[in-house]
This record gives structure tokens, sequence and C-alpha cells, in this order.
């Protein structure tokens, strides 16, 4: 995480440690990207477990969360990719100084246990693999997924769009992707590996291949209109510690 006011963010943690049972807990609300939803949801349980405070926390695509706080929900963290925390910044809709990156995810391909890899080392490789597969699911562009909308892009540019669009699979989750995977309605699942790892039914193939390869950045802030700043700050923190950073790591989101 870059250290934006990080001193402060980690003298919050330790004395909402050290108030765990003496004070009333304080309840804050998150916005957040769907692709770190495995590793963040481990984080925030042990983060209510050691400072009794309480996350309610949302996940979607980075579109839905847009539409979410333009139609004016509330937040007191937002995570979002980088490039439109940076837009938030300059805007004035984030905390001066509060934004701090939370991790990177990957776009790449699943597909069931106890079934072949397919060969995706090379863009062409790749593409005839997209070719000779019986079904391929993906997150639908019109929700305004990153992935979605890299994705439908990426096919575009490989020029198979028509050629694979009988046997196309779209989705508005990245769940509901890996699970057309699972239960063998798609042979072949893509997108953010960090959705895929935690499922134990399938098997992460890779990365795109370099030609084409995706990394998208995640970054959190905390909204100027938050009413609980200290605890989402503390929340920061929290996430910065090397034990959360190895969790993330696990899920398939790096740094």
């Amino acid at each position: 995480m870059r250290n934006f006011s990080f001193a402060t963010a980690a003298v919050t943690l330790v004395l909402a440690l050290a108030s765990h049972g003496g004070a009333q807990a304080a309840e804050i609300t998150v916005l957040a990207a769907a692709a770190v939803e495995q590793p963040f949801e481990t984080v925030v349980h042990a983060f209510e477990h050691d400072t009794g405070n309480k996350v309610a926390v949302t996940f979607g695509s980075v579109g839905a969360i847009q539409s979410k706080l333009k139609a004016g929900a509330n937040a007191d963290l937002v995570i979002l990719s980088t490039a439109v925390v940076v837009a938030a910044e300059k805007d004035g809709t984030a905390r001066a100084g509060s934004r701090a990156v939370v991790g990177r995810a990957e776009i790449g391909v699943a597909v069931r246990n106890a079934t072949s890899a397919p060969d995706i080392s090379t863009a062409e490789a790749f593409k005839k693999t997209l070719l000779a597969a019986k079904s391929v699911s993906y997150t639908d562009p019109a929700g305004g997924g990153t992935a979605a909308v890299f994705v439908a892009g990426m096919l575009d540019r490989l020029g198979i769009v028509d050629a694979i669009k009988g046997k196309s699979l779209k989705f508005n989750t990245g769940r509901e992707v890996v699970a057309a995977v699972v239960k063998g309605d798609a042979e072949i699942g893509i997108g953010f590996t960090s959705e895929f790892v935690p499922v134990k039914e399938v098997r992460v193939v890779g990365a795109l291949p370099k030609e084409i390869e995706f990394v998208n950045e995640y970054s959190a802030y905390i909204p100027a209109t938050s009413a609980a700043a200290v605890t989402a700050q503390a929340l920061l923190a929290y996430l910065a510690r090397p034990a959360s950073r190895d969790i993330f790591k696990a899920a398939g989101v790096g740094m």
C-alpha cells in the first residue's frame, strides 16, 4: 500500500486494537470491486475480530459500484480501479490523501478440475483454444466491469467475436463465470484469476499470454462524506499488515 497518511492510520489501528472491548464498536460501510472479494472478506473478518468494529461490504463490478455512488450510496471506504480512484481524488469526492493501493489482479483462464489444460502460451494459441472450445464464459461488458470490457475488446482484436458468439456464455459477475465452469456449462472461463483461485473445483491454467495480458490495479479511498473516516483509516492500516498482504497474495492479488 501507498504511504498516504500511513503513520496516522497505523496509530489509529493501534488505538482501535487497544480500545477493543472498552468502547462502543464502530460500524463502517464498504463498496468494493469483486476482483478483491475473497481476500478482502478474509481480512475484514480478522479486523472485526481484533478491533470489535463491524464492516458491511457490498461487492460488484467497477461499473456497478460507480453507479451506486452516483445514485447517492453512502460508503466509508471504496475500492475500485486505481484510475477511477484517482479521478475521485481530482473531483473532490475522495478525502484528500486517503488513496492507497490494495493490489493488482490479472486476467486469466480457468477450467474444471480433472480436465486437460488448454494451450494459452501465446496469443495465437489462445485464439485457437477459444475457437476449439465447446463453450466459453466471461462477464458481460454491458455491466461495465473491468474484466468484461477488456475481454470484449480482446476478442474483437483477435477477430473471433462472431466465430465464438454461439458458444459464449456472458454473466453479470465473476462468480457466475466460474460457477458455469464448475457445473460443466462452460469448458473455459475467462476472468480475474483472483475470482478463480478460491474455487476448489476449478484449476487456474494461467494468466493471459504476454502479448495480450491485462493486469488491473485496485486502490481504496475514503469518501469525503464518510462519517467514520477514523475507523476506515484503521481498516486501511490493517490491510497493509504483512499478514493481510499474504492473504491477498495467496488469492492472486499481488503488489
